[in-house]
């Protein structure tokens, strides 16, 4: 379609729609009747606001003096684009009064009628003070030079003039009028108001010269009231460009003493070298608060003072963690290289909170020493800086020690790198490798502990999984021990089934072990949190007949409760003799009894039902039993008719 034909289609489509609003114009016009009902001409005056022509404004307008209708009215003759509605407002200015004046003003505001401002001038200087109020906002929204005159007028004998003139004041800031907006700012500064209009005055004012508002943001910083001073902080982040950077870094140590740490925050959020130069002053001679900023500006030259605050300073430890200048990390290591051993531990401590890779080399070195405190310290950080190809040499760490400490720490260390590995299907590669390869029993249990944590924050591994298989038979109670540990914690539950045939054969600890993973992974898929295929009533009657303490019955009757069979009822029955477990064993029968109310066994289900309505001593679960059997009756009777 070309130019002139949109343009045809447009100007056509408009005539369109113009004929159908004036259409509704007229019908909506007839229902203005006097003797209409008021709903209904609020109605039609709410749709004029919508489609509403010129040929409605006469009647509108005589609306607007009526006490119910002249709100609908105004409203709808303020949203018309027509100027003879203007007209209409304008002229209701002189005729009306109270809280319909009231809104007649503010509509004349609203539309921004700009010839109303003398009629509105007069009402702002008269003795109706809501009416006088209103036309003060009315004519700082209209916001001409002249209609702005008229507030500043009103400025010392209205006290909401200054309120208005801060408002035409912001409007003039915002569309970038900033000769203007200053001089009203003063204006209301100096009008003898207070509290927040005088606050949001002098902000304006100071925004309003940009640079050149400096000085005045200097003199509310040194002047003696408190609020004041906060906003100068405030305004301190504000005010925009470089100039004023340097300007109030040439003025900060004339600042108040008590200011300085707050002033010094605001400049380290505008940045900048200027900014730098000051803090790194400060820091020098130990500013808690510049030695903290320095986390976040500091340079390649402000890494010594941190380095000499850091004994002594939480603030400096803290920016050392944080600064991101190029070398900061080799730096560091150098400062570890060469520091007193009380040092030693605060920096191991950094290079590992920042993940130091280069590090890495060094701390595996610190590792092996003979300090267990910088020992340890060294190997909390490896955690976090070391990457994949550490692993091995994390392995033989961990594999040489025979400090269970020691293996723990090396533990999360050969997790952390493991995590490492992008792709996630590959991250226990090389913990399958190791342990395969491990050189003796004690090796091999210990690899399987990282191995175990990485495979559930996998969600699960084939390959770990057949390797755990084979290793249940291996000659060594240790790695047995921690192959069900491994499985025992598996991520879902694919090696129920290999616990409890290790729980029915295995002795002591690994018996305990693979019973409590085979009974919590079988109430995982009878509760539903797991959809691996698995009949769970039937792994938890073999653990039924394992149980040899009352922790392992309560978890077997926790891992019933899910299971909505009679054959587990049965079971639970026999555990309400049983004092340790009786409660829960009761409070998981009326958890799985609803849906067996009804069925074939119903009749046995209630007899347990009332055993426990009779006996239990929890109130809660007694209750819920009674509760069960009064719903169960009814759909009893209807069993016992039907066989009838």
């Amino acid at each position: 379609m070309n130019r002139s034909c949109a343009l045809g289609l447009a100007l056509w489509w408009g005539a369109v729609l113009a004929a159908a609003d004036a259409g509704r114009t007229r019908e909506l016009l007839a229902q203005l009747q006097p003797d209409a009902p008021v709903a209904q001409r609020a109605r039609a005056c709410q749709q004029l606001a919508i489609v509403g022509t010129a040929e409605a404004v006469p009647a509108l307008a005589a609306l607007l003096a009526d006490g119910q209708l002249g709100h609908y009215a105004r409203e709808a003759l303020e949203v018309m684009a027509d100027p003879t509605a203007d007209a209409a407002l304008r002229d209701a200015l002189g005729r009306l009064q109270g809280p319909l004046l009231v809104g007649v003003i503010n509509s004349v505001g609203a539309r921004g009628d700009v010839a109303a401002a003398g009629a509105l001038g007069k009402i702002a200087a008269g003795r109706d003070a809501p009416a006088a109020a209103a036309a003060l906002r009315a004519l700082a929204r209209i916001g001409t030079p002249e209609s702005v005159a008229l507030v500043r007028t009103e400025l010392g004998r209205n006290r909401d003039a200054a309120a208005a003139l801060l408002h035409a004041a912001d409007r003039a800031l915002a569309a970038g009028r900033t000769a203007e907006a200053a001089v009203w700012f003063d204006d209301v500064r100096r009008s003898g108001t207070d509290g927040a209009v005088k606050f949001a005055a002098t902000r304006g004012a100071i925004l309003a010269r940009g640079a050149a508002g400096v000085p005045l943001l200097l003199e509310i910083a040194r002047a003696g009231e408190p609020a004041m001073r906060k906003l100068a902080v405030q305004v301190m982040r504000e005010l925009p460009g470089e100039p004023v950077t340097v300007a109030l870094v040439a003025e900060f140590e004339r600042l108040p003493a008590d200011l300085q740490p707050m002033a010094l925050a605001a400049l380290v959020d505008r940045g900048g070298p200027a900014v730098l130069a000051v803090v790194e002053r400060r820091a020098a001679v130990g500013d808690a608060v510049a030695l903290g900023a320095l986390g976040r500006i500091g340079g390649r030259s402000s890494l010594a003072l941190l380095l000499r605050a850091l004994p002594e300073s939480a603030e400096a430890r803290r920016s050392l963690v944080l600064i991101s200048t190029p070398g900061a990390d080799g730096l560091i290591l150098r400062a570890l290289q060469e520091a007193e051993p009380d040092a030693r531990l605060k920096l191991i401590g950094i290079l590992g909170d920042r993940g130091a890779v280069e590090a890495t080399p060094e701390l595996l070195s610190l590792a092996r020493g003979n300090n267990v405190t910088v020992r340890d310290a060294a190997l909390r950080a490896l955690a976090s800086t070391a990457r994949p190809g550490d692993l091995p040499a994390l392995i033989r760490l961990a594999a040489e020690s025979t400090e269970e400490n020691v293996r723990l720490l090396a533990d999360r260390a050969i997790y952390g790198a493991a995590m490492k590995i992008l792709e996630p299907e590959r991250r226990v590669d090389p913990l399958l490798v190791a342990v395969r390869n491990a050189r003796s029993a004690g090796e091999q249990g210990m690899l399987l502990r990282p191995l175990g944590a990485v495979v559930r924050t996998m969600g699960g591994s084939g390959e770990a999984l057949t390797l755990l298989r084979e290793l249940r038979s291996s000659a060594e109670m240790a790695v047995r021990k921690e192959a069900a540990k491994c499985l025992a914690d598996w991520p879902d539950a694919s090696p129920a089934v290999d616990l409890i045939a290790m729980a029915e054969n295995e002795p002591e600890p690994v018996r305990s072990v693979a019973l409590a993973g085979a009974v919590r992974l079988a109430g995982n898929v009878a509760a539903g949190r797991d959809k691996t295929p698995l009949d769970p009533l039937a792994l938890l009657v073999r653990a039924n007949r394992l149980v040899a303490n009352d922790a392992e019955r309560m978890g077997v009757v926790a891992a019933l409760g899910a299971v909505r069979r009679i054959e587990a009822l049965r079971m639970l029955e026999t555990y309400l003799t049983v004092e340790a477990v009786k409660t829960e064993a009761a409070l998981a029968i009326v958890q799985i009894a609803p849906p067996l109310l009804n069925g074939a066994n119903g009749a046995a289900v209630r007899i347990v039902l009332e055993r426990i309505a009779a006996t239990e001593r929890d109130a809660d679960v007694r209750q819920r039993a009674e509760q069960l059997l009064k719903g169960a009756a009814p759909a009893q009777k209807k069993a016992a008719k039907k066989k009838q």
